[in-house]
């Protein structure tokens, strides 16, 4: 990835930390002009931890018996905070300093024992700015609190629709098994999903809704289109072919992010090197999964038995066993409300 993303990531986690800061500066004034006493235990708090810095800076280390009395004054003065903050109609952590991202500070890294680490919110902006043409945009609209099973049918057509259930209990049906996969993605023995149906029935949508939750996990999503995917391959091939050192945090992406959504499958242009293309990141991101997450869901209007007609049997193969399918009927839904 060039420096002009990590340069703008870089940027908004800055905007970021400045509006922690700037919100609780402003908690703080408001507080303090509410609640009489408060700004002076703040101070007090501030002046013992002032205490400390000062012995440290002139090489004095304070004895065990000094450490443990400033510790307890502090501990002492912060339960007096609490219980006036309490007390006055205000949370106990009303004067803490409120993250977007709890676990990086806003700062985009977290520290490990390797070292420090990006956060799983740095990953995800990544991808973000990467693909700035990515649906991922519609999981605002498109999530389980929209879901509507109401908009599909009742009835059972067998003959039309190749099924012994309604519509709406084979929706249903689907839901409930796309939420054991956001329970269980951590686990490499759970299957990859295979979303199949005529277009209009669901299967972007439920794409986005998968996508939100794990989003929601920290977990890291890559939404985009089987055309744009192979693209972006045939990009990164022709440019390391002319620079051995180029490196592509877009092309490396479409092989390590948690969830690789693809959609569209069979839209793309068709030819060996596509085959072998597809093949390559199914088997990768299997193998990757053995170590880490690293799912796939592929959604397409091709059925599992046309995936032979269309694409080698080595690739129809590795779908077909690696890949839960999930059959989606009803009418066409686009242009209703939601689902």
């Amino acid at each position: 990835m060039n420096s002009d993303i990590h340069n703008a990531i870089k940027n908004e986690y800055e905007k970021k930390q400045k509006k922690a800061y700037d919100n609780l500066e402003f908690r703080r004034k408001k507080a303090f002009a509410e609640v009489p006493g408060l700004e002076e235990i703040e101070d007090k708090i501030h002046k013992i931890g002032l205490k400390y810095n000062k012995m440290i800076l002139q090489g004095i280390k304070p004895t065990d018996e000094i450490l443990s009395a400033l510790l307890k004054d502090i501990d002492n003065l912060k339960r007096e905070k609490v219980q006036l903050l309490v007390a006055n109609g205000y949370p106990e952590d009303y004067l803490e300093i409120k993250y977007e991202c709890q676990k990086c500070k806003d700062t985009g890294f977290i520290d490990s024992s390797a070292g420090s680490v990006r956060c799983s919110c740095y990953k995800q902006q990544m991808i973000n700015y990467m693909y700035k043409s990515s649906n991922l945009k519609l999981i605002e609209k498109e999530n389980f609190t929209t879901f509507n099973p109401d908009l599909y049918s009742d009835a059972v057509d067998k003959a039309k629709y190749g099924i012994n259930i309604s519509p709406r209990q084979n929706i249903l049906k689907i839901k409930d098994r796309c939420m054991k996969f956001i329970e269980n993605f951590d686990y490499p023995d759970e299957k990859n999903l295979f979303f199949y149906g005529p277009t209009g029935v669901g299967k972007t949508f439920m794409c986005n809704c998968i996508a939100m939750e794990l989003i929601k996990k920290g977990k890291t999503v890559l939404y985009q289109t089987a055309p744009i995917i192979f693209n972006i391959i045939n990009e990164y091939k022709i440019r390391a072919f002319n620079d051995g050192d180029f490196q592509d945090e877009s092309y490396k992406s479409i092989f390590e992010t948690e969830l690789l959504i693809i959609d569209d499958l069979g839209t793309e242009t068709q030819s060996a090197a596509r085959y072998a293309e597809l093949l390559t990141i199914l088997n990768v991101r299997q193998m990757n999964n053995l170590q880490k997450p690293c799912k796939t869901i592929i959604s397409t209007n091709i059925s599992p038995r046309k995936l032979y007609e269309n694409y080698t049997e080595r690739v129809a193969s590795r779908i077909v066993g690696c890949f839960e399918g999930l059959l989606f009927v009803g009418e066409d839904l686009r242009g209703k409300k939601a689902l």
